[in-house]
């Protein structure tokens, strides 16, 4: 019975040492899967997940490299509400020196059958769309990003948040 219960502790240990371990090998992965590229990351959320019309998203970004390679996106979290398989915006960059550009994007959000594209299980989906691929700034300083949505609703229901981000290019 000595014997017997000896055992039983041992293995309560060696189970607590294999717990230790795991939860320390998980915890420096997830360490380095940490994106250590990025240069700017933002999320702006829509109140009430409804995004009106005359609502323009905002982001500033301080550039002080003017050499290095930039990946840049948009990332979209919708709900299964929103009514459509797109979505169209409005990209106006205004430069460090005050000029600007003005872009419309498309953003696909579903399938040509309706399934909805990007990651997440329930209502909530996220996308991350790549806008330009390694690009650089020509000038340093801040750059003012603004976003607008391009549809014809006056009032776009099921859109919870709208990111922006720049990335170090990865060759």
């Amino acid at each position: 019975m000595h014997f017997l219960l000896i055992y039983l502790n041992s293995l309560i240990n060696m189970r607590r040492q294999r717990a230790i371990y795991t939860i320390i090998i998980l915890i420096s992965i997830s360490f380095s899967a940490c994106d250590q590229g990025g240069v700017y990351h933002e999320y702006i959320t829509i109140e009430e997940a409804n995004w009106h019309q005359d609502s323009i998203l905002r982001y500033d970004v301080l550039i002080e490299d003017s050499l290095a390679l930039n990946d840049f996106f948009i990332n979209i979290r919708n709900n299964t509400d929103y009514p459509f398989s797109n979505l169209y915006l409005f990209l106006t960059t205004e430069f460090p020196n005050g000029h600007s550009t003005r872009d419309t994007i498309e953003c696909l959000l579903a399938d040509k059958n309706g399934k909805w594209l990007g990651s997440g299980s329930g209502r909530i989906k996220d996308n991350k769309i790549m806008l330009q691929q390694a690009l650089r700034f020509p000038l340093r300083g801040t750059y003012h990003f603004f976003l607008e949505q391009g549809m014809r609703n006056e009032e776009l229901k099921g859109i919870e948040d709208i990111g922006f981000s720049i990335e170090a290019h990865r060759q």
